[in-house]
């Protein structure tokens, strides 16, 4: 996940920090207090060298070692006993003191070890000054057997340092000092195992003149990553942004003490997502100075010291696809509701119900229907026209699942005081690859005698709103 083998170039630009190629907009810094950074003992250490990229699962851990300037860089691993005692680090089967292996990251399923390194491929020669992304297989944890590491596709790899791998399932995240990126050091994303050409991540990822060792909440929320941009110390610094499907929310530099004055890199999360593991340089008694060692700090005493902030970015998404969703049911008259928007908004699996009173029968009536159907059916051009107004909203929400509580008056005429109904609106939502879907809609409309529960009571026309719907938005 680092830069192991970085050129000159590189770390002049972890060294300038503060110089004038930073870029001009400082991440916002967050202020809290509480959190305690803890150093994780691993044996082995020699006060001369340095530790970082540690990675944890249930039963493996990884991590780097290497002399100062991060030279004779190796992969060491440990696997865990029956009695959940971690047994001695030892260097994984393929190290060979002739190459330098780095950066080592495990994918969910802990099999699949995606690294960087400067040995041959099968069609490259070996370079000192040049690292390649490899990637081998656990073959057994008994046995301690691996496959023989490959080189990954030529497509990926450039004459230039390829750095801080990571693989989630068919995509892969890495950093490159190629030329081409925002930066000297840029983050890249491919999304089709190794046949799709590398794609730089938008801003906020890239930004300033260094980024890179990006990873992922186990969930896939957040992103986790080190830059140089302004505002960072010590030569760089650990940054925090929410993911809604292929955008980022704004980038928040971690609290003190996970930053500081020293160079923070290599985080990761661990599976259970009770830790936030990361390296750094400050001073360890007993170490020599300027050499990195490993940290953890709670990750959700993290989040909690974030607070809503670190939600936000999902927070206003969530809100403008609530407000789409009632927007798009609004149409003149012989027009049809939005069905392309509606769509949009859906999950393929989405069900609509809905209760009525059949006054006939003294009855309610339930129907359900499946996205597909409800879209459909909505999709078709109706006599009259229908101006939809939400005049309360409540969200509930854990993780990357909410419940959106609406009352939404119904119009023939937007100019008419009174509605010609009210409908109580319960939405599921699920915040995914694609950002959040609708699950499901379940709405009943007013009964007689059944007053409608409290809400703000605020009416008017404000289908269309996006400002007055987010306006009227209480989170309980």
């Amino acid at each position: 996940m680092l830069a192991r083998a970085l050129t000159p170039v590189v770390l002049l630009l972890l060294q300038a920090v503060h110089g004038p190629a930073l870029a001009a907009t400082a991440a916002p810094a967050v202020a809290t207090a509480g959190l305690v950074v803890e150093r994780v003992e691993l044996s082995g250490a020699d006060p001369q060298t340095q530790t970082y990229n540690l990675q944890e699962t249930a039963t493996l851990r990884v991590f780097a070692r290497s002399a100062a300037g991060f030279k004779q860089s190796q992969i060491f691993w440990q696997r865990r006993d029956p009695s959940g005692a971690w047994r001695a680090p030892e260097p994984l089967p393929f190290s060979d003191p002739r190459w330098r292996d780095s950066d080592p990251h495990l994918s969910g399923d802990g099999k699949t070890l995606t690294f960087v390194s400067s040995r041959p491929g099968e069609e490259a020669a070996a370079r000192e000054d040049d690292l390649d992304l490899f990637e081998t297989r656990l073959l057994d944890l008994d046995t301690g057997s691996w496959t023989p590491p490959r080189r990954l596709a030529d497509a990926l790899q450039s004459t230039q340092q390829e750095l801080g791998p990571e693989r989630y399932g068919q995509q892969l995240y890495f950093a490159s000092t190629r030329i081409g990126g925002p930066g000297k050091l840029s983050i890249y994303r491919v999304d089709d195992g190794e046949n799709s050409p590398p794609r730089l991540l938008p801003p906020p990822i890239n930004e300033g003149t260094a980024n890179n060792d990006f990873t992922l909440s186990p969930d896939g929320r957040f992103a986790v990553w080190w830059s140089n941009r302004a505002g960072s110390e010590g030569g760089a610094d650990l940054y925090l942004a929410e993911r809604v499907g292929e955008q980022f929310g704004p980038a928040l530099r971690l609290p003190a003490p996970i930053n500081g004055a020293g160079f923070e890199f290599t985080p990761s999360i661990a599976v259970d997502g009770r830790w936030l593991l990361f390296a750094s340089t400050r001073p360890v008694p007993g170490f020599a100075p300027g050499l990195s060692q490993v940290y953890r700090v709670s990750w959700p005493a993290l989040l909690d010291a974030l607070g809503p902030e670190a939600q936000a970015f999902s927070r206003s998404a969530l809100e403008a696809q609530v407000t789409a969703l009632w927007q798009s049911f609004s149409h003149a008259a012989g027009q049809p509701a939005d069905a392309a928007r509606l769509s949009a908004l859906m999950h393929p699996q989405a069900r609509v119900w809905g209760q009525q009173l059949d006054a006939q029968v003294s009855q309610l009536q339930v129907r359900s229907w499946s996205a597909e159907a409800f879209v459909a059916a909505v999709g078709k051009p109706t006599a009259r026209a229908l101006h939809e107004c939400e005049i309360h909203r409540e969200l509930r929400r854990y993780a990357g699942h909410a419940e959106v509580y609406s009352v939404v008056e119904s119009r023939r005429d937007p100019a008419q005081a009174a509605p010609d109904y009210v409908g109580v609106n319960s939405t599921q939502w699920q915040l995914g690859p694609q950002g959040w879907q609708l699950l499901s809609l379940h709405y009943a409309i007013e009964l007689p005698g059944a007053p409608l529960p409290e809400h703000d009571g605020r009416s008017g026309n404000c289908a269309g709103s996006d400002s007055e719907s987010l306006q009227r938005a209480q989170e309980v």
